[in-house]
């Protein structure tokens, strides 16, 4: 090869810098971030020493009754869901490097042979580089830049709905088995009133209707008790998927009744200003926005030239003759002007700023109906608390001493026991919903609420010797004969 060609494709080839991708590009806001807005951490698994470390985490959440808080932290650190989401941010990163990078020169070579004296062999070596990718490295790297702050704020939003998501099913779990308990508990009465009519009736004291109606009844009670079993089961295995859970670390526990309901709710002022601030998918969206615009820009700015090169040609001819010169290949912009590709960024912008006004205004709607119905939720388990349950429970008493004076018969009594355990019932789904829009609300505005008393303090909605007359608790029902298996 001539030799002055040598020296000036060496001169192309030499880089002008060298460029890395890091291990876990933004993943430290991603985790600083998630343990400002929940208190908890997450681990992005690259088969580190600190792996490690986290099995253990997890085997010590799990050996104890789990809390919510403990069920996300777990759901956090070993579902492959939220590390599948983490891995997005390397493709974001490795965009990043790659728009920072030089394009590669292109080599060719063209050997000729005539047909003919003289018959050397005629040769065109040549290498080439488009130098105007090199001059848009800056508009590049900026556009990737704000791709991958878009991905980064995506992801963070990902994982604290995430977060939500865990919570809602953890406050469903506790709530059917508790519900689960208390169908076991109106089936027991059922039972107790059947095998009453069973004896009565034997005796020829009770009608056949009056003993079929008790054996419907009991049947009834039965059934709803079974669905109760397998609606508790559902959203075990629904937890148990969240948490990234099989084989013999599916025997965790949780707590036998759900958290109280706070004393008091925190000010809820302003939600909706602190939601547009906090709500990093709304954040996302912005950067779609910039990021669009400067595509835009970007193309209308060099829309007449998006390709030239130059380089360096030389070729040897059939007398052996050296000839060399520099190359230039410019793309003329006769027919296509990217025309095409203006119009669908424009269009593609108008539609993101679109999505991002609408998603602030359903955000907005959604914090302001969450937030009502967070208080309706309180009002509704505070009345069934305070009066509801213990209305019941004071029927129950009073129909008890009635019965006691023979002054009513004992399915009465049965009866009232059984209102009284469907009231409870509702009790339960009360406060189940209440922690549920709690934790929506949260999602809502993208950081926690202040409570006094919350997922990290849990008390059963039963109460402790002191609070027998403040929190409603079902009463058991009473052997009015012998109990048999109620279960279906």
């Amino acid at each position: 090869m001539n030799k002055r060609l040598a020296i000036t494709a060496a001169c192309l080839l030499v880089p002008a810098g060298c460029a890395h991708s890091s291990r876990e590009p933004g993943f430290g806001e991603v985790r600083s971030t998630v343990a400002t807005r929940t208190g908890l951490d997450v681990q992005w698994n690259r088969g580190t020493p600190a792996d490690v470390q986290v099995t253990e985490q997890i085997r010590a959440l799990l050996a104890e009754p789990l809390s919510a808080d403990a069920a996300v932290q777990v759901a956090l650190l070993n579902n492959r869901r939220m590390q599948a989401a983490y891995e997005r941010l390397g493709v974001a990163q490795a965009d990043v490097v790659e728009a920072g990078l030089l394009e590669n020169p292109v080599f060719h070579m063209r050997p000729r042979w005539p047909d003919r004296p003289p018959s050397g062999t005629n040769m065109e070596l040549g290498v080439e580089w488009d130098f105007l990718q090199a001059l848009m490295i800056p508009a590049r790297k900026k556009l990737a830049g704000l791709q991958f702050e878009r991905v980064r704020f995506g992801v963070m939003h990902e994982v604290l709905a995430f977060v939500a998501e865990v919570q809602e099913a953890y406050y469903t779990l506790v709530g059917a088995q508790q519900l689960a308990e208390v169908m076991r508990v109106i089936a027991q009465a059922a039972e107790a009133s059947f095998g009453l009519a069973q004896r009565l009736s034997e005796a020829g004291n009770l009608p056949d209707l009056d003993l079929e109606n008790h054996r419907a009844l009991f049947e009834q009670a039965k059934l709803e008790y079974a669905r109760a079993q397998l609606r508790s089961l559902d959203v075990r295995e629904r937890l148990n998927a969240l948490m990234g859970l099989w084989g013999d670390q599916t025997t965790w526990t949780v707590p036998a009744g759900l958290p109280e309901i706070p004393a008091a709710e925190p000010a809820l002022d302003h939600l909706e200003s602190v939601a547009i601030s906090n709500r990093l998918d709304l954040t996302e969206a912005g950067r779609e926005v910039e990021a669009l615009a400067s595509a835009l820009g970007m193309t209308q700015d060099w829309r007449l030239f998006l390709f030239a090169r130059i380089g360096v040609d030389s070729e040897r001819d059939t007398d052996g003759q050296w000839v060399t010169g520099p190359e230039l290949q410019v793309e003329l912009p006769v027919f296509n002007q990217r025309q095409a590709s203006i119009a669908r960024l424009e269009a593609e912008l108008a539609a993101s700023q679109d999505r991002l006004t609408a998603l602030a205004v359903e955000i907005r709607a959604e914090v302001r109906s969450l937030r009502t119905r967070l208080l309706l939720s309180r009002q509704i388990a505070e009345r069934y608390q305070g009066t509801v349950v213990p209305t019941h429970q004071r029927i129950v008493e009073l129909a008890q001493q009635q019965y006691n004076f023979m002054l009513i018969g004992v399915f009465q009594v049965l009866d009232a026991k059984k209102e009284e355990m469907r009231t409870y019932r509702d009790y339960i789904d009360e406060v189940r919903d209440y922690w549920i829009t709690r934790s929506r609300l949260e999602r809502a505005i993208a950081q926690r609420l202040p409570a006094g008393l919350g997922p990290d303090n849990p008390r059963a909605t039963g109460p402790t010797a002191a609070e027998k007359q403040s929190t409603p608790r079902p009463n058991e029902p009473e052997n009015e004969g012998q109990h048999h298996d109620h279960t279906p």
